[in-house]
């Protein structure tokens, strides 16, 4: 059987989930969240100039980074077989741009919602349809 992890991620938090198969459900493995010091560095430095990416979208962007460093660091371990990730829009696009090609190429589904305060329960149903293919 192999081993899927769900992550589930916005730019200020993020929670890994392994299911291991049908009826199994889910199981937190990891749950992560962006530095208070860099969100206090990214309010205190206000805006950027029309230049240069936003502060906010630059912290974001780091975040992003170091989950795509997290899945390819398990990938290479052998940790999941399968990914699925599940982001709002503007988030998922910033993971989709960190992750290298043998790992983007384990993610099965794309989900673009912010389930990130959702209980475990209520995520495993709305993913439900993605868990069973």
């Amino acid at each position: 059987m192999s081993m899927t992890w769900i992550v589930v991620a916005n730019a200020r938090h993020a929670r890994i989930f392994s299911h291991a198969g049908p009826n199994k459900g889910l199981e937190l493995l990891k749950e992560t969240e962006l530095e208070e010091d860099a969100i206090a560095t990214v309010e205190a430095s206000g805006r950027a100039s029309p230049k240069h990416k936003s502060p906010l979208r630059q912290t974001a962007q780091g975040f992003a980074q170091r989950l795509a460093r997290d899945l390819c660091s398990a990938r290479t371990r052998g940790a999941y077989q399968r990914a699925i990730l599940v982001a709002p829009p503007a988030f998922m696009g910033l993971l989709n741009a960190e992750l290298d090609a043998p790992t983007a190429s384990l993610v099965s589904q794309r989900v673009d919602k912010d389930y990130t305060r959702s209980e475990t329960a209520t995520l495993s149903s709305h993913l439900d349809a993605c868990l069973c293919v």
